[in-house]
């Protein structure tokens, strides 16, 4: 194998691991259909060398071609003394009879020359050595050193090499499907010419990694968030589309890199970084039409809206004989919304919109009216008379009448302990009232918002009521 003055190892691996992709052999070819030139291929054959019978020679006239790759004529030789082993142009790659070869693409003339073997020379040695990223591998079993004679045409070791490594931050796993000599890049598959003295070949080591699909830190996903794959240094891999996840509301419409922190588009083609990498999916808000379909022939009403946006209930444009509107019924939690309530858009079902339907109830709507509680209080007056003889007391009973009024907006079903929001506070808050009234008693609000079980006055059966709605068993409560 010819000397040259060798560039570092470390910048050969270096350059070699930047590759994007595994395909094809690191040997210059010949120029591409556009301005294709002729090269003239000449194969050397040595005078005191014979052919075999079964050999061709008019194979190995001269000859030219405009291809960037041929093929070696097949032939048998014999020399007195030596083993015929194969061609080779550059006394580094050889190759056998029959062997395809790519033509280098600057060349106007190849000159195949005979490899010779001459069995009393001695062998010499090649030593495979790992290394990566400042770490030097022991080699495994199946990588032993080998041995060839000078000028012996020969396919360094083709097992995969396949290492792993204990670090503090864990196990490293590499691969290599490349050999360097530190001046060229080789396929284990390439055949080489063993020189006059020993040499070393460096597996060249790709990092296996982890590729994790992740949906992040969000709601209303349906499936699984995170996905995970081994992928390899290097190699040129096509993103997952936007359907790897399905979250309510939103639509997928890129990754982002863990590793460049760069977002990339949904199939995008992207190379393997040399460290474990996480694509994070990128959401965008989906864009709805709201549907208030007032039914009777009334015109639809749509509202736009994005998903976690608040809009508020229209009022329907037409009136119906002999009924009145009662509320927007949503197709998606199945409450009855009024004029003027707010909705928040939290996205519909894959494959459904979100719509509004009214409810038209029989004759005309009931009076907004106020209610009126009563409560007595008792005053007690203690007067005391004194005389020289005997004390008297006298003691009397006064009765005052509190009226208390609520409006329909302060009444909130449900909401015994007057928060303002319906929980399991409110079912404690009844049961402490019923317990030790003197102590825990509602106020005569909370009496009115706790009374929802149906049926007249405060009982446990509300506190068991508005606990199945705040475990979401009943959506609303029944009517008095």
């Amino acid at each position: 194998m010819k000397k040259s003055h060798r560039r570092p190892i470390a910048v050969i691996l270096a350059a070699a691991v930047s590759l994007s992709t595994f395909g094809g052999l690191f040997t210059a070819s010949a120029a591409d259909d556009e301005g294709k030139k002729e090269i003239k291929l000449i194969y050397e054959i040595d005078e005191d060398a014979t052919a075999g019978k079964t050999t061709d020679l008019s194979l190995f006239e001269p000859s030219t071609t405009d291809e960037a790759h041929t093929n070696v004529p097949a032939g048998n030789f014999t020399k007195k003394g030596y083993i015929f082993s194969g061609w080779t142009y550059d006394g580094v790659v050889g190759y056998s009879s029959g062997q395809f070869v790519d033509l280098p693409a600057d060349a106007d003339e190849v000159v195949f020359h005979m490899c010779w073997i001459d069995p009393t020379q001695e062998k010499h040695t090649v030593k495979y050595v790992l290394e990566r990223d400042g770490m030097t591998f022991e080699n495994p079993e199946w990588l032993e050193d080998e041995s060839y004679s000078p000028n012996e045409v020969f396919t360094p070791n083709d097992t995969t090499v396949f290492v792993e490594k204990e670090t503090e931050n864990g196990t490293l796993k590499y691969v290599s499907k490349w050999l360097t000599d530190g001046e060229r890049v080789y396929s284990y598959a390439t055949q080489l010419v063993m020189p006059d003295h020993d040499i070393v070949l460096y597996p060249i080591l790709y990092r296996k990694i982890q590729l994790t699909y992740f949906a992040g830190d969000v709601d209303r996903l349906n499936g699984n968030s995170e996905f995970s794959f081994e992928k390899t240094e290097g190699t040129s891999d096509e993103l997952a589309g936007k359907d790897r996840f399905s979250r309510r509301g939103f639509t997928l419409t890129g990754w982002e890199s863990s590793a460049d922190g760069k977002i990339y588009k949904p199939t995008e083609t992207v190379v393997m970084p040399g460290e474990d990498v996480t694509f994070t999916a990128v959401w965008q808000p989906v864009e709805y039409k709201v549907v208030f379909n007032p039914g009777n022939g009334g015109t639809v009403i749509k509202i736009p809206a994005e998903t976690d946006t608040v809009i508020t209930c229209p009022a329907p444009e037409i009136t119906v004989d002999g009924k009145h509107f009662a509320g927007w019924k949503s197709n998606d939690d199945g409450k009855i919304y009024q004029i003027g309530d707010e909705y928040k858009v939290l996205g519909a079902v894959p494959g459904m919109g979100i719509s509004f339907k009214a409810v038209w109830e029989d004759g005309d709507a009931p009076e907004v009216t106020t209610t009126t509680f009563s409560s007595t209080t008792s005053a007690t007056t203690t007067s005391a008379t004194t005389s020289s003889a005997s004390t008297s007391v006298t003691t009397s009973t006064a009765t005052a009448t509190t009226v208390a009024t609520f409006i329909p907006e302060d009444i909130i079903s449900g909401d015994a302990n007057c928060d303002k929001k319906v929980s399991v506070a409110d079912s404690v808050a009844i049961l402490q009232h019923i317990g030790n009234h003197d102590k825990y008693g509602l106020s005569e609000l909370g009496m009115v918002n706790g009374d929802v079980d149906g049926e007249a006055g405060i009982t446990a059966n509300d506190a068991l009521t508005i606990q199945k709605y705040d475990a979401k068993v009943i959506t609303e409560f029944p009517a008095k």
